[in-house]
């Protein structure tokens, strides 16, 4: 059995992608990166109790916000952002990247149905390579998005996917599960996963110091953030 988290970062007016980034882990995977993420908590909050205040959220170490706001040292910050996304470029945890192009984008369903559609699609594919079972788990951002995308799950799997070539969903079970992210450091991943993959796409010409210093740390030789599968539309 595989477990996959995701998170949304949405469009807005100066980037205009919605992407949705999963993460990935086997069960017998799931306690080692748990317990390494534990242990980053610990040594950055004191402690590794699952509560809003030891809560990691890229933009909030990058941009200065929330539990970092007293965190002056930019390297400090970068360090800690360093070392959550040498946590995703573990060989055991597997990602999987949907970006939607909305200015490209046209069709009768919203796009944050159409990108929930493809990452099932994607995530159902590589369950099957694996010869595997899996079960999907969100961000309780709102009762309204969790029904919806539950519903479109058990409709996936019942009818298959929307679309001219839409695809059967056979590998994974139950509904959707939503809990809030402070509650999980694995929802905390996926934050950091999709993060990187709006800040790569909207800072890829940019000159700035600040940028250069995350690519460089995406760059790095111990940092592998391929996608197992992937799904750009329209292209």
């Amino acid at each position: 059995m595989k477990l996959v988290f995701f998170d949304e970062v949405k469009n807005d007016r100066g980037h205009p992608h919605y992407h949705i980034g999963a993460v990935c882990i086997d069960e017998n995977s799931l306690k080692s990166v748990e317990d390494e993420m534990s242990k980053l908590a610990k040594e950055v909050f004191g402690n590794h109790i699952l509560e809003s205040s030891t809560e990691f959220h890229a933009s909030e170490i990058y941009n200065r916000r929330k539990n970092f706001k007293s965190w002056a040292d930019i390297g400090k910050r970068y360090d800690v952002l360093r070392r959550l996304i040498a946590i995703l470029s573990r060989d055991d945890v597997y990602l999987i990247d949907i970006q939607i192009n909305i200015e490209k984008f046209y069709g009768p369903l919203p796009p944050e149905e159409v990108a929930f559609m493809f990452l099932c699609e994607r995530v159902d594919a590589f369950l099957n390579a694996k010869r595997s079972l899996g079960m999907l788990i969100g961000d309780r951002e709102s009762d309204q998005t969790s029904q919806r995308f539950s519903k479109s799950l058990s409709e996936y799997r019942t009818w298959g996917t929307e679309y001219a070539f839409g695809q059967g969903i056979k590998n994974l079970v139950e509904p959707v599960h939503f809990t809030h992210s402070h509650l999980s450091r694995f929802l905390q991943l996926a934050d950091i996963y999709a993060w990187t993959l709006q800040f790569q796409l909207r800072n890829r010409l940019s000159k700035d110091e600040k940028h250069k210093s995350i690519f460089n740390i995406l760059h790095d030789d111990n940092i592998n953030l391929s996608p197992s599968k992937y799904k750009i539309w329209p292209k």
